[in-house]
């Protein structure tokens, strides 16, 4: 997928342009939602929000980073869920979820489970090893862009990396 900067009046103008640029976005805003809601579903919806937004909005594109203008809707679409999920109890979440979704209640029940063990076990990695972890593998980027980022050499990151997930399978055992 070519990442470049989207001009102006390419991104108003262009639905192809546009669409290049969802292909290019959307699984790297879906991770960004996933990670913060542990939800599948809802990041799925949080994530057709953002580029509805997005699409909607896209005469307020002032030119640059597509990904970044993407990122901080997304910022924003999480901030308002989370709001508006405050004003409204969620009480009996999870089994109307498993009624609405035609699914057992032992199978949500494990799911949320092994979610809540696997943030527990990152919860518990050195910060230097989760953020390599959340890099490579929530923001999908390589190791080239991790060691840049986090200015350590692209060995470094590759040793850190399998480091952290032989500690995530100890602690996960």
């Amino acid at each position: 997928m070519t990442k470049k900067s989207l001009s102006t009046n390419e991104m108003i103008n262009s639905a192809d342009e546009f669409e290049v640029m969802y292909k290019s976005n959307s699984s790297l805003i879906y991770r960004f939602m996933f990670w913060r809601t542990k939800d599948e579903m809802l990041a799925e919806d949080l994530t057709s929000n953002v580029f509805e937004k997005a699409w909607r909005t896209r005469q307020g594109f002032t030119g640059g980073s597509a990904k970044a203008w993407l990122y901080k809707i997304a910022h924003t679409t999480l901030i308002d869920y989370w709001r508006k999920k405050k004003e409204v109890s969620d009480d009996g979440n999870i089994i109307s979820q498993a009624v609405s979704d035609n699914a057992g209640l032992d199978e949500v029940f494990d799911r949320t489970m092994a979610k809540a063990k696997l943030q527990e076990a990152l919860d518990k990695l050195p910060k230097g090893m989760y953020n390599v972890v959340q890099m490579r593998f929530i923001e999908g980027k390589s190791a080239r862009d991790t060691a840049t980022k986090l200015n350590i050499s692209e060995s470094n990151v590759r040793i850190i990396q399998y480091r952290a997930l032989k500690k995530l399978r100890n602690l996960l055992r």
